[in-house]
């Protein structure tokens, strides 16, 4: 149970599989989005292709007769039939390109890694090509491309069974009129087979997603490990918690000779207050503790004649209230200058 893959990968994992190149990401969904970004800009420039075309070939056959076989006139026939075929394949070429790169973007954003690249003993095992080929991955793989080889050829065969009568009439038109039907039973059919083919691809990419998700999960031992490397071992954060609550202890004992006052509850609490007219507008908390702590700020408060007044209410008050290093709220500030003057009444005196 500990070996299984129940959890959830944590986003350090999912990170680190990006960097290696591994995101989930669907090929057909690739190529049926260029399959569709060329028809796409076919569709965009395909008038004025045909009309170039027709040009071209008019132009070709009115020029037959007084053709020669000279070398700037083969090189001007050659220009012409490379722009055209340029002129015809330049808005599919770019419509595919800019779709397939629209698809791959937003499959798994911009990411650039080399170690896809990297050599692998293991892609050039025998064993493990059958066992990749014999996978569930490669067994899915494999029916896919059946399925859409056989859905390609039935949509086909539908689309040509329903208008074979306008293939029939082809013949007995006018040229142009024959090329005009042609081109939209071709249109026709490259849009079906596009949407079979998109179909596919979305069924594609919700594999490809799952497949990822599960491959990328993780053992709750995995989970731990990580854990520890991310968080640190917890016996060694409670170690250092304690460490830097034994520092804040210690600053807090050191700031108590400095105080003014230490307001005190008896038995439970002890507040330290430090006020310095020039300074501050209203007395800080330089420590508070309880119990033990407490005691230990009313022996430190003695030790270096710092006075000490008893106050259950106002040292309950500020101990809940108050944090070290901050003022006291205006509410208390009535209570606060009571003992404050109290306080200097009696070092006025001389008495401790």
């Amino acid at each position: 149970m500990a070996d299984e893959r129940t959890e959830q990968a944590t986003p350090r994992r999912r990170e680190e599989a990006r960097r290696r190149g591994e995101i989930p990401r669907s090929a057909e969904l690739a190529g049926a989005a260029a399959l569709l970004g060329a028809l796409a800009g076919l569709r965009l420039c395909w008038p004025g292709v045909v009309q170039s075309a027709a040009d071209t070939v008019r132009s070709g056959l009115r020029d037959c007769v007084t053709w020669s076989a000279s070398a700037s006139s083969v090189s001007a026939l050659v220009n012409k039939a490379l722009l055209l075929s340029a002129a015809m394949a330049g808005p599919a070429a770019a419509g595919a390109c800019v779709a397939a790169l629209a698809a791959n973007l937003a499959q798994a954003g911009f990411v650039v890694t080399g170690q896809p690249l990297a050599f692998n003993w293991n892609r050039l095992s025998i064993s493990q090509g059958f066992l990749r080929m014999f996978s569930r991955r490669g067994l899915f793989s494999a029916a896919r491309s059946l399925l859409k080889v056989g859905a390609v050829a039935i949509v086909t065969f539908v689309f040509v069974r329903s208008r074979w009568a306008q293939v029939l009439q082809l013949s007995q038109g006018s040229a142009a009129s024959a090329g005009a039907s042609l081109g939209g039973l071709t249109w026709g059919l490259l849009v079906q087979v596009g949407a079979v083919l998109s179909l596919a691809a979305a069924a594609d990419y919700v594999f490809q997603r799952r497949e990822f998700e599960k491959n990328l999960r993780m053992t709750r031992r995995e989970l731990r490990d990580e854990h520890k490397r991310t968080e640190g071992d917890p016996l060694i954060r409670s170690r250092l918690r304690e460490r830097m609550r034994s520092l804040a202890r210690h600053r807090m004992l050191q700031a108590v000779k400095k105080a003014t006052v230490v307001v005190v509850n008896p038995v439970e609490i002890a507040v330290a207050l430090k006020y310095e007219m020039a300074k501050t507008p209203a007395p800080v908390v330089v420590a508070k503790g309880r119990h033990l702590m407490a005691q230990r700020i009313r022996d430190e408060a003695e030790r270096h004649g710092v006075p000490i007044a008893r106050n259950e209410g106002l040292a309950r008050a500020i101990y809940r209230s108050v944090p070290v290093g901050r003022q006291i709220p205006p509410e208390l500030y009535q209570a606060v200058a009571e003992i404050l003057a109290f306080v200097y009444r009696m070092t006025r005196r001389g008495r401790p």
